[in-house]
């Protein structure tokens, strides 16, 4: 009866044996389920409600900008896979995060299943472990829908596109990938660059070849070029710019980087959580050892990666953040765990995976699934108390609600517009009513960001025009009392989550030139 029982055991455990990376791509849905049901859709950011918004445009057709809304930079891609969803009635709090997490996890499942497919197991193994290898940080950067790994994504075709390197048609393909990748995100340079070195030195080749790689770029580069000409020609559109148009060297920028490398690579280490200082070393250690075993190209590829990273420390942007996985600094450097893996693999015989290392494996990676369930929920909930600048983040339970309540005072006193001016510091930032309670309540009146509104149409369409009864929400009581006293057009409503609100009704003024008389009185200023 043993050995009947032992011989299943030994028959099932070399069934998982050929199975692959398939086991552990499976760990890694799940492993995603885990943080998207108690993290990405639990809680909202107001960059988030930018990406609800846009998703509901273009669901409806509607084509308003080429980029996040009152930005020249960073393309709506999440939401543009998004959009044909919602015709199913999936809910965004689910469907955005979702996409996201499956946009991060597609270049290191492709690469896998490539090295699976062309007999390199341990390679396979390399990619498929990644991702289960990093710190619950790292899943809740990439489950939220805001853009970060947009880039990364597009390069999940590279493998494949390897055993037709010496094409035209390959090379075409390789060409517009990674431009394709950087015109989402330009994070994807970390790995892009490397690789496209590597596969230039592998393959060596020709004129034509090379011609055809440089010509796969132009429809990216045209796309950029396109998107922004429309920017340029609507300068009063654009609320975040950029700020700088080329990389030019800064020795200062760099330099003050260089001090603080662990926090830009922050929550980007496999299996070392927190030691992120070993990331660059475990780089320098591996362009070492692929000299000494003779892979000279991978050697030299890799310094060119830590080039490409410190050379980045100069651009203002990369430099922009903080220690929150609402606004990392790490962000930039997303692709170093794509990197890593890839390098590995490169190092990795191509033989088959001994079944010791396979469940050591599965084994690291139940653990690390583990210990991240049950840790995800407080270090959700510190990462939200944490924040304290440029980003609002509210459980998506809370501004549901918010929103329902606003509907119904919205119904109560036949509003036409809903007005939510920035300056007066409300406790549900403007941004989630203005932008993300219409995607939540899609019959409420139209709304309008007086002062921060990143939709230039609204500017137009509501600042301009009149309304007759304006909901206004937010303001000192003791201001809107003295408001009150003076025009009786003016009535209290109630609250909202603690702020307060207030109707303006009969009105004969288009909204701004309203809302900047008020503004005087409530605050002494204007917009």
């Amino acid at each position: 009866m043993w050995q009947a029982f032992r011989n299943h055991v030994v028959h099932v455990w070399d069934i998982a044996l050929k199975a692959g990376p398939w086991p552990f791509l499976v760990l890694g849905v799940l492993d995603r389920w885990i943080l998207i049901a108690r993290f990405g859709a639990r809680y909202v950011s107001t960059d988030d409600a930018i990406l609800w918004a846009g998703t509901v445009d273009l669901a409806q057709g509607i084509l308003r900008w080429p980029y996040y809304y009152g930005q020249d930079y960073g393309p709506m891609f999440e939401a543009l896979i998004a959009a044909p969803f919602t015709a199913f009635g999936l809910p965004l709090d689910r469907l955005l995060p979702t996409i996201s997490s499956a946009l991060t996890l597609l270049p290191f499942w492709s690469f896998a299943l490539f090295h699976h497919v062309h007999g390199r197991p341990r390679a396979a193994l390399t990619f498929a472990l990644m991702p289960l290898l990093l710190p619950v940080e790292f899943g809740m950067m990439t489950t939220m829908p805001r853009g970060f790994v947009t880039g990364l994504a597009a390069l999940a075709v590279l493998p494949w596109l390897f055993r037709s390197r010496d094409t035209i048609p390959g090379a075409l393909l390789t060409g517009a990938a990674v431009s394709f990748a950087w015109y989402l995100n330009p994070n994807s340079l970390v790995f892009s660059l490397p690789y496209l070195l590597w596969l230039i030195g592998m393959t060596k080749p020709g004129i034509r070849t090379c011609s055809a790689l440089l010509a796969g770029t132009l429809p990216a580069i045209a796309l950029h070029i396109t998107s922004q000409a429309w920017c340029a020609s609507r300068p009063g559109a654009i609320v975040h710019r950029l700020g700088y148009s080329g990389w030019h060297f800064d020795g200062a920028a760099t330099w003050h980087g260089l001090g603080r490398l662990d926090e830009h690579f922050q929550w980007l280490c496999p299996v070392f959580w927190g030691y992120e200082g070993v990331l660059a070393p475990g780089l320098v250690a591996l362009s070492i050892l692929a000299f000494r075993r003779g892979d000279r190209i991978l050697s030299a590829v890799i310094p060119v990666a830590l080039a490409g990273i410190v050379a980045s420390l100069s651009l203002p942007k990369v430099h922009d953040g903080w220690d929150s996985v609402f606004f990392p600094l790490s962000r930039m450097f997303l692709a170093i765990p794509l990197l890593v893996a890839w390098a590995l693999s490169l190092s990795a015989p191509p033989v088959a995976a001994h079944r010791t290392h396979v469940l050591l494996a599965l084994l690291a990676s139940v653990t690390a699934i583990a210990y991240k369930a049950a840790h995800v929920d407080r270090v959700g909930a510190d990462q939200v108390a944490a924040q304290s600048k440029w980003v609002s983040v509210r459980p998506f339970a809370e501004l549901k609600e918010d929103a329902a309540a606003l509907k119904t005072l919205c119904e109560a006193h036949d509003v036409d517009l809903i007005v939510v001016p920035i300056r007066l510091g409300t406790r549900i930032w403007a941004q989630f009513r203005a932008y993300l309670h219409p995607t939540l309540v899609p019959d409420l009146p139209p709304t309008y960001l007086y002062g921060y509104e990143r939709r230039h149409w609204q500017r137009t369409e509501q600042g301009q025009a009149i309304h007759p009864t304006i909901l206004v929400i937010g303001g000192a009581e003791e201001r809107w009392a003295e408001l009150r006293a003076r025009d009786p057009r003016i009535l209290r409503l109630g609250d909202l989550q603690g702020d307060r609100v207030h109707v303006f009704t009969g009105n004969d003024r288009p909204t701004d030139r309203l809302m900047a008389s008020m503004l005087e009185d409530l605050l002494g200023a204007g917009p």
